[in-house]
């Protein structure tokens, strides 16, 4: 009993994965989704199902590199510039862990895999019905985030009569994060006829209308996820390749959209393009990069602490706010900034790891090989190509993403031979 409401508590939390805003409160100066706390009830009704034998703990390789992870995290804290902001930081990394490590543990059969991506398309479901209420409350003349509440500012964009969406996110690139990971599973919904044809259209529709007027470089990380899971799954071989190759091109033009800028006055680090007459400057991204880097040098090996605030770059967007921006903008930076040389390392080991554990082929056809291949399209668009614009490595649905593949990949062996271990399910 214990491990079935534990099992109904975490398709809650899957659900809620895009709830920030308005269900959160502040702790140690931290901002906590109240669906957090979800977690805190799920997991301890699985340890009790633990202790009455009702499951089993399990344990994989992937725990020693998360293990290295974590641990690279607490020597930065003990570390840290500030030991006592960065002790509360460490518990939301370790419950970060926590999640992947529960995540782990309760994926065990196919029909619990199955509502776990129907719930994680609900939360989608839900997330778009938000994107396009933003966007026509929008057009009704509710233009700012103060008579919006799905709307974003605009950050570096240029100022125009257009809606920048972040739904119940706490920020637009966080909300295409998201999205990216769900484009992955509709399309494994819908190739596995877990859902009908015309409500993948329609969800598909909502998710990549809230994804476009998140107005990310994001997108880069849905066309390139898109683009490999056509080029793995697609029947049509002739569609295969250029599909991936498309996804390639929009990803590198995605990303290279987020390198420069118009001339401002921000700084002087000026271009002159030829024949154009047209002067550009490194974006704020560069700038925040370049700004990280001076604080890697001041605290190489275990860097500035965890939570810490990796740099300090005071920017005035084309609209003309001002901004302070405080974190890398990159997750691989992020990490070096808060743990140094060492954290950075252990992250690129449990990064290919996770790459090692990816699958991009298909052999019998199985629904878990399908399974496994979403997964990993999202993880490699999601993960890995959005972490390079922005600091995700702490956004908990990413952190849900790792144990899921890693327990479609553990059991991969079992599956293909149809004996995937028995599991109580809700």
């Amino acid at each position: 009993m214990a491990l079935k409401l534990s099992k109904y508590l975490f398709l809650l939390l899957v659900f809620s994965l895009p709830l920030v805003r308005p269900f959160n409160f502040t702790l140690f100066g931290l901002l906590v989704p109240y669906t957090d706390l979800i977690f805190l009830a799920a997991f301890g009704l699985w340890c009790i199902a633990v202790i009455r034998s009702e499951t089993s703990v399990r344990f994989d390789r992937l725990f020693i590199f998360v293990g290295l992870y974590a641990a690279a995290f607490t020597i930065s804290t003990f570390l840290s510039v500030d030991p006592a902001k960065s002790f509360y930081k460490l518990l939301g990394e370790y419950y970060l862990f926590g999640l992947c490590f529960f995540t782990f543990n309760l994926v065990h059969d196919r029909q619990y895999q199955k509502q776990i991506v129907l719930a994680w398309l609900t939360g989608t479901g839900v997330t778009a019905l938000a994107s396009i209420a933003g966007f026509v409350f929008f057009y009704a003349g509710f233009k700012t985030n103060f008579d919006n509440y799905f709307l974003s500012h605009l950050g570096s964009l240029p100022v125009g009569d257009y809606p920048r969406i972040h739904a119940l996110f706490s920020n637009a690139n966080m909300l295409c994060n998201y999205l990216n990971v769900s484009v992955a599973l509709i399309l494994l919904a819908a190739h596995l006829g877990r859902i009908k044809k015309r409500t993948a259209l329609i969800l598909g529709a909502g998710t990549l209308f809230a994804a476009l007027f998140s107005i990310s470089p994001g997108l880069g990380g849905i066309a390139l996820s898109v683009g490999l899971w056509f080029w793995v799954v697609g029947q049509k071989k002739w569609f295969a390749r250029p599909a991936l190759a498309c996804g390639i091109v929009l990803a590198v033009a995605a990303f290279a959209a987020t390198l420069v800028s118009p001339d401002t006055n921000n700084t002087t680090q000026e271009i002159r393009l030829p024949f154009i007459e047209t002067t550009i400057e490194p974006s704020v991204r560069v700038l925040v990069w370049q700004d990280t880097l001076r604080t890697v040098r001041q605290y190489p090996w275990f860097g500035k602490g965890t939570g810490m605030d990796v740099a300090i770059t005071r920017y005035e967007v084309l609209s003309g706010m001002q901004q302070l921006l405080r974190d890398a903008h990159n997750s691989w930076l992020n990490v070096l900034g808060q743990t140094g040389i060492l954290g950075l390392a252990v992250f690129m080991l449990m990064l290919g790891y996770l790459i090692k554990r990816c699958r991009f082929s298909i052999t019998d056809g199985g629904d878990h090989q399908y399974i496994h291949i979403a997964l990993s399209v999202a993880f490699v668009g999601a993960f890995l190509y959005q972490g390079l614009g922005a600091s995700f490595e702490d956004a908990r649905h990413l952190w849900v993403l790792v144990g899921l593949l890693g327990a479609i990949s553990s059991v991969g062996a079992n599956a293909e031979n149809d004996t995937l271990p028995a599991s109580t399910t809700p």
